[in-house]
């Protein structure tokens, strides 16, 4: 273990003997370490199931001072600490993992590490965190009181419930989660060129703060190529289902592209052939729209997928695809919202269209609620129990709406950027 002055962060390495390590296969990574920030109130522990599944590379947690082994120091960090710590390891391949508020950390430690002249990490992971552009909608919390304080944690983020009923818990970590708050609240994003590092993105299916929506905007901050991958498990995926996730991450570090489960969409921006290798795309179903300079490409196991992609300058025949109620809640709603209503319900029933094939009437499948992030449920005849997730898809001038229909009611979702549009 390596120690850092007080006051600094610090990193633990071995964190686990390597006896107590799950035996896997050695992982063929260009990383050599992977480097780890903790979620709000979290320390080095969480990093442990991670540690044991990734075998094949040098697991690093980051301890942040207040929790765990620094509980007796105040809890305060700053970007350039942390960067000390990871600047000496630079000289090697390394990479970054960051979860929820250490997905913003780790973020602005490669910008920092960048103003430095060091070289970047071969891959940036984020996972449960909304990309840095954006509010985070639970930093509101942070000046609740105590009781209200945790209970929209627990709720909402995953926080273990005993902070509800165990004076002794309580008092040993809402000091971290406070200060933790603090620093989400007061975080303020900074416009730089993208980074020039691949960003993989992570979302848990059962995540009701960052959905693959959400993620999808981390995007725009690189230009070196971005994937989103979704995992069973909520919030604190990291902690509750380590070893699926460090299943991806050891794919997409070998470059291995398997083809998609039962229940599960692929999808790519760009054109060229489906990346599936010697695997091909025997038993998939394949859909594709073009819009706007784009083309995006959705494969799955499912007897039928649609997908459809709208230009957000383009021409919106409402007319055509919205039911009466549909037309009465964007005529409702605010004048700035009404041309986001439509594309996105438009692009959703052009999904369903496509779904669905000749002769589904998309305006019978009346949605409630326009403005509910959520996926949508069709309702009515042929397109009774269908699905529609949607997907801001990042583009050089901001985002176009996009949709893809499916038979589940729960769907998991990798999105990759093709080669041609991966610069």
């Amino acid at each position: 273990m390596r120690r850092s002055p007080p006051g600094r962060c610090w990193t633990i390495a071995g964190f686990l003997t390597a006896a107590q390590r799950t035996p896997h296969p050695t992982v063929p990574a260009p990383a050599r370490t992977l480097f780890c920030l903790p979620y709000a109130g979290g320390g080095a522990s969480a990093y442990g199931g991670l540690l044991r599944e990734l075998a094949g590379l040098t697991v690093t947690p980051i301890q942040l001072p207040g929790r765990e082994n620094r509980i007796a120091e105040p809890p305060a960090f700053t970007v350039g600490e942390i960067a000390d710590e990871i600047e000496p390891a630079t000289g090697a391949p390394y990479a970054l993992y960051g979860h929820s508020m250490g997905a913003r950390l780790a973020f602005e430690v490669v910008r920092e590490l960048r103003r430095r002249g060091l070289p970047p990490p071969s891959r940036l992971y984020v996972g449960g965190a909304h990309p840095p552009h954006r509010k985070v909608p639970l930093a509101a919390t942070a000046d609740l009181p105590d009781e209200a304080f945790i209970d929209q944690l627990v709720r909402r983020s995953g926080a273990l419930p005993e902070l509800k009923h165990v004076p002794e818990l309580r008092e040993l970590l809402l000091p971290v989660l406070r200060a933790d708050f603090a620093w989400i609240k007061s975080y303020r994003y900074e416009p730089e060129p993208p980074v020039d590092t691949p960003i993989v993105a992570f979302t848990g299916l059962d995540d009701g703060e960052v959905g693959a929506a959400d993620m999808l905007g981390w995007a725009r901050h690189t230009t070196a190529g971005f994937r989103l991958r979704t995992l069973a498990g909520g919030h604190l995926f990291v902690k509750d289902r380590p070893g699926d996730l460090a299943a991806l991450i050891a794919a997409d570090l070998a470059g291995v592209h398997p083809l998609p489960d039962l229940g599960e969409v692929h999808l790519w921006l760009g054109s060229g052939p489906l990346p599936y290798g010697e695997h091909g795309d025997a038993g998939l179903t394949v859909a594709t729209c073009q819009a706007a300079g784009l083309v995006l490409t959705a494969a799955t196991r499912a007897p039928t997928v649609g997908v459809a992609l709208t230009h957000p300058a383009g021409p919106v025949d409402a007319a055509r695809w919205l039911s009466a109620g549909e037309r009465e809640q964007v005529e409702g709603a605010a004048e700035e919202d009404r041309r986001w209503l439509e594309l996105r319900a438009v692009t959703a029933k052009r999904a369903l269209a496509a779904a669905a094939g000749p002769g589904a009437d998309p305006t019978a499948a009346g949605f409630p609620d326009l403005a509910d992030p959520a996926p949508w449920r069709a309702s009515e005849g042929r397109l009774s129990g269908w699905w529609v997730v949607h997907l801001p898809v990042p583009t050089a001038r901001g985002e176009a709406p996009a949709a893809v229909a499916v038979p589940y009611d729960r769907v998991r979702l990798r999105f990759d950027t093709l080669p041609d549009r991966a610069g």
